[in-house]
């Protein structure tokens, strides 16, 4: 086994480029993977910390944390909670595995992630209902205006909808539900990569349309609305997901 090395001992690589137009974190995870195969990252390495890569690449913790994901999910790097981001392969280690598997491995961690944001988010959803202040209402209207006028999917997109369910969370005043949801944020990338799957303009109209009556529950202090309103939030993008990934799977084997 590779001997772990600090980030500090290993090989500066030559400067990271700022990401512009484009799929931010694709372009990011291309730079780390680059490394990683020239050696400059050797098998052991620890990767810089996540706030180091937000500066180095000039993007949001968001992208970071998805080009992260996505070298994890090859088999690049193995994240270790508490430590940091550790190289264990030079070379892809699912890249011989079609892309019908992997997208299958996401849907299932997505599968399990649904099932514990209804709970959660639910419960939030109907609490900050109750008690969600003025300043939590203006919060989540600040997302949700922002994110209608952007494609889901984006970097920007996926930013402002962590947002969006972080402002429902802060507007319960349970620090337990805020930290609940920071520990799921991590888990949101592999439902974020799949609802790119979704085919059409109107289903993501609709999901922005689905946001908008969860927002609109809250601040019609309606429990109950709220609750439904983000189960059914969920509920749809799920459908949706597994049409798409149906369609997928019919392609494949075309």
């Amino acid at each position: 086994m590779a001997k772990v090395q600090s980030s500090a001992a290993v090989r500066a690589p030559s400067p990271p480029q700022p990401v512009k137009s484009g799929r931010k974190s694709d372009q990011v995870f291309e730079q780390i993977s680059s490394s990683i195969r020239s050696g400059r990252f050797p098998a052991g390495a620890r990767l810089p910390a996540e706030r180091d890569l937000v500066t180095m690449f000039k993007t949001s913790r968001q992208t970071i944390r998805e080009a992260i994901y996505r070298a994890e999910l090859i088999g690049l790097i193995e994240v270790r909670h508490g430590a940091g981001s550790f190289v264990i392969a030079s070379e892809p280690q699912a890249a011989d595995k079609p892309v019908g598997e992997l997208i299958k491995i996401e849907a299932g961690k997505v599968g399990e992630l649904f099932e514990i944001r209804r709970a959660l988010e639910g419960w939030c959803a109907s609490a900050a209902a109750k008690v969600g202040s003025k300043p939590h209402l203006d919060a989540m209207k600040a997302r949700l205006d922002a994110m209608s006028a952007l494609d889901v999917g984006t970097d920007e997109w996926e930013e402002h909808d962590v947002g969006f369910h972080a402002a429902i969370a802060a507007a319960t005043g349970n620090p337990l539900a805020v930290r609940m949801m920071d520990m799921l944020r991590d888990s949101f990338w592999a439902y974020f990569r799949l609802k790119r799957f979704i085919p059409t303009r109107e289903e993501t109209a609709r999901i922005w349309q689905l946001h908008a009556e969860v927002y609109d529950a809250v601040r019609a202090r309606s429990p109950d609305r709220a609750r439904a309103a983000i189960i059914a939030h969920m509920d749809f993008v799920e459908a949706k997901l597994a049409e798409s990934l149906e369609q997928f799977d019919a392609g494949e084997q075309d």
